[in-house]
């Protein structure tokens, strides 16, 4: 033998076991809680993405709330002139584009989102992305195949959802849905009064190769959030266009 030490100085190194079902079921329920605790929420922020309005970064003001759900975003330059003012009331879209002076209505789909919104993010999606966390896709079983790897199935046992783990905190550090081409990396976890967000939230199309990140300092939860902060009003010398779904 021409190197009697290569297999030692090369050996593989066994790899970690999948997570125990219990540990995964713990998981499971520590999302979903998360998902029920929270009702409403906003932060100002910073929203970052490539060839996106002139901005490598600009400032976002989130505000939302869970049931029936309603999402207003306002985005701005770095010295506060208005970029695109964000509607979400339930299915419905508005978008008031201050670049070309007009406003913009329809169904709130990821192809009219996508428009305005860099990365293309279904509506089951957009709370998770802007609250900070993510939430689980409806599964019929679950199963972990590798060490600190979650997969979700649906009913004809097709991958929906797959999370992978941070193995010290078991928090989400990424969550993929593989029919929707789309990852959403979460890390810098904070807690607040018992409820856990992400200080970082990146967005991934693989399709599309488009995506976002946000910045989030701080946010605050539950709080009683007035019915005027979601309407919109049009500036006079705004046109209206009417999406296409």
């Amino acid at each position: 033998m021409l190197f009697p030490h290569c297999a030692a100085i090369y050996k593989p190194t066994p790899p970690e076991n999948p997570l125990v079902e219990e540990t995964v079921k713990r998981i499971i329920a520590d999302i979903q809680e998360q998902q029920e605790r929270v009702f409403s929420f906003y932060t100002n922020s910073k929203i970052s993405a490539k060839n996106w309005y002139g901005e490598s970064e600009a400032n976002i003001l989130i505000v939302g709330k869970r049931s029936p759900l309603k999402i207003k975003i306002e985005i701005t330059h770095t010295w506060g002139a208005p970029i695109l003012y964000i509607l979400i009331d339930q299915m419905r879209l508005e978008v008031l584009s201050f670049a070309d002076k007009k406003l913009y209505l329809g169904n709130f789909t990821p192809e009219s989102l996508s428009k305005f919104f860099p990365g293309f993010i279904e509506p089951d999606l957009i709370w998770a992305v802007l609250r900070g966390f993510p939430n689980l896709q409806r599964f019929h079983r679950i199963k972990s195949r590798r060490a600190n790897q979650i997969t979700l199935f649906n009913e004809i046992d097709k991958e929906v959802q797959i999370i992978d783990i941070y193995a010290d905190s078991l928090l989400p550090k990424l969550v993929t849905f593989p029919e929707k081409h789309l990852e959403m990396a979460f890390s810098g976890f904070r807690e607040k009064g018992g409820i856990i967000f992400a200080e970082k939230v990146k967005v991934d199309h693989r399709k599309d190769k488009k995506g976002i990140t946000l910045k989030n300092s701080d946010m605050i939860f539950n709080k009683t959030i007035p019915e005027a902060v979601f309407i919109q009003k049009k500036p006079p010398s705004f046109e209206t266009i009417y999406l296409r779904d």
